[in-house]
């Protein structure tokens, strides 16, 4: 199935090699044309990144009225006090023109493109392979093998240059790092610490920042990768890191976050740590409580479905009306 993805990366991989093949040797071009490779790779799926960053910022933006209403419509007793909090939300979405279905398009794009990049490159170093390997034909692989990255070909295994893989797996896991942080502390102003699964979302984001560069490494050093491959890492987590950086900038520039966005996170971050608010839930964990709480909760389910179903029906009608 990876086969399909290789196709279009190994053909811009064989156009860039091509054009700087003319005025480069063989082994330079094909060093130019990864690199070239990486850059219009990411370069095609960063308005993707773009829209899925935008996207989380905007959520942000509009969360304080957000909550807000979410905790009002959990409290509403009747058919039409939930239509008018429903058509509320609708009017703040509207009003921060705001897809939540736009945050989860890129990643449907971006994993099939690197699957197919790192296959590309991973296949095209094994020793003999003598196939094609995408768009590259047996001539355009046996070339490629013979690359040389500071006089060592770039097919065979990191482990055994660690020479000249550890500058490069430094400087790349330094990028990741970097990266991860600047995205760690995006999301630390943005979260909403009275949720749970908010909190050990990022708190597996700090677990990461000290994972990955250890599971790469390990891996560069005891796994069977080639050092085209490492090479490959230090390129794309520099454009990673630029990419991040230039984003941020655009957000605090474009998109900055209010004060009252702030005063929410505080606020959730002292409702995390209340021990007043420990002292509730632990008041409602009896079981009439939990009882009538799930009661409290049923009918307010029957009575949301109902003003959904009514806010559709009307707004059916209002269509026929304008049809008409």
């Amino acid at each position: 199935m990876l086969e399909i993805f290789m196709y279009p990366v190994s053909g811009i991989m064989k156009l860039w090699h091509i054009l700087f093949a003319q005025f480069l040797d063989s082994s330079l071009a094909w060093l130019v044309a990864i690199v070239f490779l990486v850059i219009t790779i990411r370069s095609f799926i960063a308005p993707l990144n773009w829209l899925s960053v935008k996207s989380g910022r905007i959520g942000a933006l509009m969360r304080p009225e957000q909550v807000a209403l979410n905790a009002r419509l959990k409290e509403a007793t009747t058919v039409e006090e939930a239509m008018e909090i429903l058509t509320a939300q609708k009017e703040l979405r509207e009003r921060f023109k705001f897809n939540p279905a736009v945050g989860c398009l890129p990643i449907f794009i971006i994993m099939p493109m690197f699957l197919g990049l790192y296959q590309v490159v991973l296949r095209a170093s094994r020793e003999g392979n003598s196939d094609h390997v995408g768009l590259l034909n047996p001539a355009d692989v046996a070339a490629f093998r013979t690359t040389l990255l500071n006089g060592v070909p770039i097919t065979d295994f990191a482990r055994e240059h660690k020479d000249l893989v550890i500058p490069i797996l430094v400087l790349a896991l330094l990028f990741t790092v970097l990266n991860m942080v600047i995205t760690l502390y995006r999301s630390y102003l943005t979260t909403q610490f009275d949720k749970k699964f908010n909190r050990r979302m990022l708190w597996f984001t700090v677990l990461l920042i000290f994972l990955v560069p250890w599971l790469l490494w390990n891996t560069a050093m005891n796994a069977p990768i080639p050092v085209a491959i490492i090479y490959y890492w230090g390129w794309t987590y520099l454009y990673t890191l630029i990419q991040t950086v230039v984003y941020e900038l655009i957000l605090r520039r474009r998109y900055p976050l209010p004060e009252e966005v702030h005063a929410f996170r505080r606020e959730t971050i002292g409702r995390w740590r209340s021990k007043e608010e420990k002292r509730k839930k632990k008041a409602r964990s009896g079981k009439e409580a939990k009882k009538q709480a799930k009661a409290k909760r049923k009918e307010n389910m029957r009575i949301v479905a109902q003003a959904r179903k009514q806010l559709k029906s009307n707004s059916q009608q209002e269509a026929q009306k304008e049809a008409e």
